[in-house]
């Protein structure tokens, strides 16, 4: 909580020029990137690699070299939004496409609210507050 309190009066009393913006989105994209990656490597789907944001589309796209596989999948994220449910903080990952045709006719019949990435631990709790300005 305290750490909240901080980060909000340190962004209230600074001033908004395009190097804070530019810092802000750099903040943002290292979140999203080690939220994205901590997520598919402790599930053991594989290694995230080459992940690309888009902070003010809200997109992201990387590579995931899947566990026991050699060829690597492609995935774009038409979108995301976080999302606070009993307290913790999620980063709702929507709009999933990858390579694998099959794949996606997956995430289209049965992901339709998209996958649920924890950022709690990655962000000490100020991730979705970062994500959202």
């Amino acid at each position: 909580m305290l750490q909240r309190l901080v980060l909000i009066s340190f962004l209230l009393f600074s001033t908004a020029n395009a190097a804070e913006l530019s810092t802000m989105d750099s903040i943002r994209s290292k979140i999203l990137t080690s939220a994205v990656s901590l997520y598919f490597k402790a599930r053991g789907y594989g290694k995230v690699e080459n992940v690309t944001v888009d902070t003010s589309k809200k997109t992201l796209s990387f590579n995931l070299l899947p566990e026991g596989e050699t060829q690597k999948l492609s995935v774009v994220i038409g979108s995301y939004m976080t999302l606070t449910i009993d307290k913790e903080e999620y980063l709702i990952l929507q709009n999933v496409q990858t390579n694998r045709l099959w794949l996606n006719r997956i995430f289209a019949d049965h992901m339709q609210e998209g996958i649920k990435v924890p950022i709690g631990v990655v962000s000490k709790g100020a991730g979705s507050l970062l994500l959202n300005m």
